[in-house]
Order: C-alpha cells, then sequence, then structure tokens
C-alpha cells in the first residue's frame, strides 16, 4: 500500500503524540490536508500538541470534553442515589489510557446498567429531565441496543445490552457491573468495567463498526492505548485469547493489535499468534482511511442501502436462502427466543424482516448480479481481516 504525503504525515503525528517519538514529516506535507484527515477521524485533538499549526476545534473539543464529565458525573450520582449501578462505556472509559484524556474526543455518554434496572433506568431517566430522543421499540424496548437521551446540550446512550453480530459477551458484561471499578479522570470519580471486560467492550466497539462499514482511527486508536497500557501477557493468554476464540474476534484482535505495531507506534512483546500477514495491515488501514470515523468519509443513504443489499445478496448466496433467513428470524423474533415451538417458523418472520428493509435498497441499486459480485469482494477483505465468521452471525 503506497500511503499519500498526508496520510505519512499524521500517522508520524500520531506516533509522536501518543508515545513520544520524533515525527518524520515528509517535506512537501500540506497541513491543512493533515487537519482535514485527522477531522474525518476525530482525532485532531490526539495529534494538536506535535503539530505546527492551530485549529479552533481542538478547544472546542476541549470545552466539550469537560461539559460532559459534569453532565456525566450528575447522572452517575442520580443513578447511585437510586441504588441502579452503572459503568461508562468507550468515552472515559477509553480516555483513561491517554496521557491527556481531555485531547481525546468525546461525542456522547454511553452507559450499562443490570439487565434488571434497565426499566427502572428509564423511568429514573424520563422523571429527571431527560428528553427521550430514540431508540425504543414500539413491540418491545429489550429488542434495542440502547435508548437515546439528550440533557443540557448532551447526548446520553442507556444501554440494554452492549453486544453486537458476533460479539455474545452481554451476560459477562452484566456480571461484571457488579465489580465496577472507580477511576478518577479530571478530578471525577467514574465508574467503569474491570479492565479485562473494559479491553472486550473496546474491540467489540470496533467489530461493530467494521461490520458496518464504518470503522475509523479513533476506534483503533482507543484499543492501541488499552494494549500499551493494560494488556499483559497473562491477561492475554488466560482470558482474552481462549473467549475471542471462542467467539471468534481473536483474527480481528491480532490483525489489529499487529497493523498499530506497523503504523501506528505500539510497542508490543506479547506473543499474540503467528508471525502477522503484513498485507492484511495494509487492508485494515486502506479502509480506516476510506471510510473516516464513523464512516462520514462516505455517509449517505446510498451507501448504507448499498452495505445492506452487498450484505444480504452475498450471505444468500454463501449459505443458502432458507438458512439465511431462518438465522435472521432466531435473533430478531422475540418468540422465537422465548418459546422454542416457533423456532422452525423463524424463517417466515426472517423474510419479512429482509423485505422491509431491503426492498427499497435493491430497487435503487437495481443490478443484483453486480451487487453479489461488488459484496463477494468486499466479504473476501473481511475474512482476512479476521471478522467473516461474525458476519455469518449477523
Amino acid at each position: 500500500m503506497k500511503l499519500t504525503t498526508t496520510q505519512v504525515a499524521l500517522l508520524e503525528a500520531i506516533k509522536a503524540s501518543l508515545f513520544g517519538t520524533e515525527p518524520n514529516y515528509p517535506a512537501d506535507t500540506d497541513w491543512d490536508e493533515v487537519v482535514k484527515e485527522a477531522k474525518a477521524q476525530t482525532v485532531l485533538g490526539i495529534i494538536s500538541p506535535v503539530i505546527p499549526v492551530k485549529d479552533v476545534s481542538v478547544e472546542m473539543g476541549k470545552a466539550k470534553y469537560m461539559r460532559i464529565l459534569f453532565e456525566q458525573d450528575k447522572l452517575i450520582k442520580l443513578l447511585d442515589d437510586n441504588d441502579i449501578s452503572c459503568v461508562i462505556l468507550k468515552g472515559s472509559a477509553a480516555a483513561q489510557h491517554y496521557s491527556k484524556p481531555y485531547l481525546r474526543a468525546m461525542g456522547d455518554v454511553d452507559f450499562l446498567v443490570p439487565h434488571d434496572k434497565f426499566e427502572m433506568a428509564i423511568s429514573l431517566l424520563e422523571h429527571n429531565d431527560y428528553d427521550y430522543d430514540h431508540g425504543k421499540n414500539p413491540k418491545d424496548v429489550y429488542l434495542s441496543r440502547d435508548i437515546c437521551y439528550k440533557k443540557n446540550g448532551i447526548e446520553f446512550e442507556l444501554h440494554h445490552h452492549f453486544g453486537s453480530f458476533g460479539f455474545e459477551v452481554d451476560d459477562i458484561l452484566d456480571q461484571a457491573i457488579s465489580n465496577r471499578q472507580y477511576r478518577e479522570l479530571d478530578g471525577y470519580k467514574i465508574p467503569m468495567l474491570p479492565d479485562f471486560e473494559n479491553g472486550l467492550v473496546l474491540l467489540g466497539h470496533m467489530n461493530h463498526h467494521l461490520i458496518s462499514h464504518n470503522l475509523g482511527l479513533r476506534q483503533v486508536l482507543d484499543w492501541e492505548m488499552y494494549v500499551s497500557n493494560v494488556l499483559d501477557e497473562t491477561m492475554w493468554n488466560e482470558r482474552f485469547a481462549p473467549l475471542l476464540n471462542r467467539i471468534g474476534l481473536k483474527k480481528l484482535s491480532i490483525n489489529t493489535t499487529n497493523m498499530c505495531i506497523r503504523y501506528l507506534g505500539l510497542q508490543c512483546s506479547l506473543q499474540l499468534g503467528r508471525d502477522p500477514d503484513e498485507s492484511v495491515s495494509e487492508m485494515l488501514l486502506k479502509m480506516l482511511f476510506e471510510n473516516g470515523n464513523f464512516g462520514n468519509k462516505n455517509k449517505s443513504k446510498e451507501n448504507e442501502n448499498d452495505s445492506l443489499v452487498s450484505y444480504g445478496l452475498y450471505n444468500i448466496k454463501r449459505n443458502g436462502f432458507f438458512p439465511y433467513f431462518h438465522d435472521i428470524g432466531i435473533r430478531k423474533w422475540r418468540l422465537c427466543q422465548k418459546y422454542f415451538i416457533f423456532r422452525p417458523f423463524a424463517w417466515i418472520y426472517g423474510i419479512g424482516s429482509a423485505l422491509c428493509r431491503g426492498i427499497p435498497a435493491l430497487i435503487t441499486h437495481g443490478n443484483v448480479k453486480k451487487q453479489i459480485n461488488k459484496s463477494k469482494e468486499k466479504y473476501i477483505i473481511y475474512e482476512k481481516i479476521g471478522i467473516e465468521a461474525n458476519l455469518k452471525k449477523r
């Protein structure tokens, strides 16, 4: 992979800021372009101390960071006062591993409560001026991954569960809430998952956005700083490797870590497995630069439909018509989860669910054969990165 001058400069700045290396910027670096790329990846704050240009958005990011901590603290105290344990996911839980947490961009407040306190948390928020924004499923609130509220200009995402396709760890996270640990960040004490479970969340976050085609550098840097500051040989061999091997994320964790070592300055002595395939690191980095954070470089309704069509068509071709739709029904039809008698009919629900989402997208794109070929190329790359097995579970 041949990197552009802008990409080289950005990677050099990341290494210099996070690990204190001496940057080797290309002589013809266009710093306006570097700032533009860093904004697309939401890492401008991180590189701001080591680049020769200033941008007002960095100071705005610091101010938002402090507002989030303040409002987050009020939320934590409200939940604690009402006997609802919570843990902060991503956000502060990721920023704690940076030497300058305030430079790590913050978007909203993600928090997880025990399953048996979920409805109580909803009621508490709605009686304390947290305005409901979105996320409630009209048929069953428990089918929603999270419910979003807003207060004083800050978004709060109340998670009923965090797991996603190929990331079956919700029971582990739910149990870990009882062992939460308070960590101090810029004067605030924040409840977080223990180190192992927090690492699972960061890895699962990458997996979720890879499947959605919108992984960016920010999520990768969170994993990199976690590996650099927390992950050791014992934790990897005794806890991470066995679990990740079972749920299908071991290749993703190894490939991402190797990419961080090669391109992002990570110093890591962990024995992760076989010698890395450098081509996989190149593919992953290329994907990051193409997408930007949350896919904001190519975010459009057309691209969203493209992902939906290409995913469905390729997996029907790969796994078969009925197995594919039966799997959708098993995962999304709550009656199937509660009563085994409905499981033989899950494919009917799966077809209905897929048609409601997929027909408009298919009409837009038209050429089915072209979409199958396009999706096949995409998922061959995914297989090399290590998430193809998880796509089967989607």
